[in-house]
């Protein structure tokens, strides 16, 4: 793993593509690039490593009131539950085609539907509950703060800038689009072996669960 600002980012990409005029290559077009760059690489491992930059917040709903707002920095709502005492309770997704299911009914919410002011829910709540939302943040804005890459995860933010920039001077951009395609390929890969550690499941033979319920019931 590497951890780097995006000052050093910019350091490497101006070196590997000989963009080191900081007149015809300002900083800010620069910076631009690599944040376009990073924000696909984001979204890349969002996709494929699900849960992979997901966090959590506990939103409280207000009676009367048929939503509630989410966390500033929410992209992607990936579940929400209602908390009976310290019992979660998994609220639905619906879409707008059941937006009436509960009418003008009031209750404890058990339906929820992503929308622009936030999570509209189903049946209206008559108290205040508190829902717990998963989601996965926006992709955040570079800076000087020094970020890990796994993985070598960065060398993507790299070759995505560097083709960015170069296509703007109309320069053969082949050669580093096959390495962001290999980066692409390798955090699929990674994708898929997440779960390496844990230990194979034993395939059960055609019956053996029958027979394992015959035999608790005997």
């Amino acid at each position: 793993m590497a951890a780097l600002t995006l000052t050093e980012i910019r350091t490497i990409v101006r070196f590997r593509g000989d963009f080191r005029s900081t007149v015809r290559f300002p900083d800010t077009n620069v910076n631009a690039e690599i944040q376009a760059a990073f924000a696909e690489l984001y979204e890349l491992v969002a996709d494929t490593n699900e849960g992979y930059w997901d966090t959590q917040a506990a939103l409280t709903t207000a009676a009367n009131t048929a939503f509630v707002a989410l966390p500033t920095d929410a992209w992607r709502i990936r579940a929400a539950e209602r908390m009976e005492g310290t019992d979660p309770i998994e609220l639905d997704f619906i879409g707008i085609t059941d937006r009436n299911r509960y009418g003008t009914s009031t209750g404890r919410p058990c339906a929820v539907r992503p929308t622009a002011r936030g999570l509209d829910l189903y049946p209206t709540p008559d108290a205040a509950y508190t829902v717990n939302v998963y989601y996965t943040p926006r992709a955040p804005t570079l800076d000087g703060t020094a970020r890990e890459y796994y993985n070598g995860w960065e060398e993507y933010v790299i070759y995505g800038a560097l083709i960015r920039l170069a296509e703007n001077e109309e320069r053969d951009t082949s050669e580093w689009q096959n390495r962001i395609d290999r980066q692409a390929a390798r955090i699929k890969g990674g994708a898929s072996q997440r779960k390496a550690a844990e230990p194979d499941y034993i395939p059960l033979r055609e019956g053996y669960v029958d027979d394992l319920i015959d035999e608790r019931w005997r």
